[in-house]
């Protein structure tokens, strides 16, 4: 009798291949509806991030014109210079600015200045490149210049658009009209002396300015 009762038991404690197939089939399909949210959850949090940096970019270039009355000068090809040289202190990188010298040539740049400050990547911009050892990383924002210099956006670059970061790249508004981003084919933008940022797809804003918190 002791011996039946403990086949009994066995036989209740074991689980069959049936049903480990069940329970594997609903852990994957509890794993196919999480891993779209955590892929919405991702986006959104790179998205924040370029957000923020285009807002804190706006407001150095800002500081800087109300200092110098005037915009960072343009740069000259294969030189370090322009915007996002002249930016830096004004954005706490100051040490990184002062260890660049305005002017030098690009293809002597050491390996602490191939690569742009964290402020000035954008995340889903930094999956994309594809950078060889010892080449300068690409510009993920550029300057647009407006109304004779005397104002400015600062967009994404375009994914077509490849240039060094420490040549502080400036293009024209127009330029944008059909250009393509990171974030869904669109480009987030901050308009100068403007809180907010902005996005634009196919040449148009296609969402209110959203205000950073």
């Amino acid at each position: 009798m002791v011996m039946a009762k403990k086949r009994v038991c066995k036989r209740l404690a074991g689980v069959t291949v049936l049903e480990l197939m069940i329970v594997l089939s609903i852990i994957g399909i509890l794993l196919a509806l999480l891993l779209p949210a955590v892929q919405v959850v991702q986006e959104r949090a790179r998205e924040t991030v370029c957000k923020n940096n285009l807002h804190q970019l706006n407001l150095g270039i800002a500081h800087y014109f109300e200092i110098h009355k005037k915009l960072p000068p343009r740069p000259q090809t294969g030189q370090f210079g322009g915007w996002s040289i002249e930016v830096l202190p004004f954005i706490e990188q100051k040490n990184l600015g002062e260890s660049i010298q305005i002017g030098s040539l690009l293809e002597t740049a050491t390996e602490m200045h191939l690569r742009q400050p964290r402020i000035m990547r954008c995340p889903n911009r930094e999956i994309l490149d594809k950078v060889a050892d010892g080449q300068m990383h690409p510009a993920h924002y550029v300057l647009v210049p407006l109304n004779k210099r005397e104002s400015y956006m600062v967009f994404e670059s375009p994914l077509t658009v490849i240039a060094p970061w420490a040549n502080g790249m400036e293009m024209s508004r127009g330029e944008f009209d059909h250009a393509v981003g990171p974030h869904h084919k669109g480009l987030f933008y901050a308009s100068g002396f403007q809180q907010g940022v902005g996005m634009l797809l196919d040449g148009q804003p296609v969402q209110e300015r959203i205000q950073n918190q």
